[in-house]
């Protein structure tokens, strides 16, 4: 055998080796992924006044994701770069942590011109590309549907004014908000098309019903309710039913218990 049939069986017995590991070693990290999601959410807020700049906050958001994510997966290097990471995950048993490394490595040398040329502006187009593709990768290491959840809950009261409801909807720009009872507790969601029927049934600004009279007009369940250990494909099955208007997190995916965070039809999507 020669050294280059060695090389080639060595790689061979390494590869089926990472192959058996990646089927039984999941990517178990210790990263909360929405505070990275949320920092994304607000970088696509500035990026309406900002684009070029927000491109490349967004870049210096996944450089710190990478580095906390390889850390977490083992590397010992306080002072990770973008490549650093990159270098690191790509070799690692694991499959997702790869895939992320694969995603990444695109970003690679932008990063480095950016960071070396301050001189040096991201095209608008290019910008909004860096920031979906980042969120990509980013849920990409999600190992349950928790993960990628929005944590912040707007929610409605019950005995709450549908007016009220309705303003802090509009307000924040909402499709829905999370009902729930005196307690905190989850009843279902109040979405924009509840609104619409009370509005074409009755004047609801001279006198109001309230929440809890609004959806129990409805006569069915319009949240679809998870745990936060769901895969994300149980998420897309619950909302190929229109009804659905949103996906909402408890402990273990039940009406009464407190919810912990929603997920809309456009971040299954992103996650898909």
């Amino acid at each position: 055998m020669n050294q280059g049939q060695a090389k080639a069986k060595g790689k061979s017995r390494r590869g089926s080796l990472w192959s058996k590991q990646q089927q039984s070693r999941p990517m178990d990290h210790n990263l909360d992924l929405s505070i990275y999601l949320d920092e994304l959410a607000d970088i696509r807020e500035a990026s309406a006044t900002n684009l070029a700049g927000a491109g490349e906050q967004a870049l210096k958001a996944l450089d710190r994701f990478l580095a906390n994510l390889a850390r977490s997966l083992g590397m010992n290097n306080d002072r990770a770069g973008l490549g650093d990471s990159i270098n690191y995950l790509e070799h690692s048993p694991i499959a997702d942590a790869r895939e992320i490394a694969a995603q990444a490595d695109r970003y690679r040398d932008t990063r480095n011109a950016l960071a070396h040329n301050p001189d040096v502006m991201l095209r608008p187009e290019a910008a909004s590309r860096i920031i979906d593709g980042v969120e990509g990768i980013i849920r990409l290491a999600a190992s349950g549907i928790g993960d990628i959840a929005h944590r912040t809950v707007v929610t409605a009261k019950l005995d709450e004014s549908l007016t009220d409801a309705r303003d802090r909807m509009l307000a924040r720009h909402y499709d829905q908000l999370v009902v729930v009872d005196k307690h905190g507790k989850l009843v279902d969601l109040l979405t924009d098309r509840d609104i619409v029927i009370a509005e074409a049934r009755d004047d609801i600004d001279g006198a109001s019903p309230t929440v809890g009279e609004t959806i129990e007009q409805r006569g069915y369940v319009a949240a679809g309710i998870l745990s936060r250990r769901s895969a994300a494909s149980e998420a897309i099955d619950l909302l190929r039913d229109e009804r659905i208007g949103a996906i909402v997190i408890t402990e273990n995916g039940k009406v009464g218990e407190a919810p912990l965070g929603i997920i809309t039809r456009g971040d299954v999507l992103n996650a898909s």
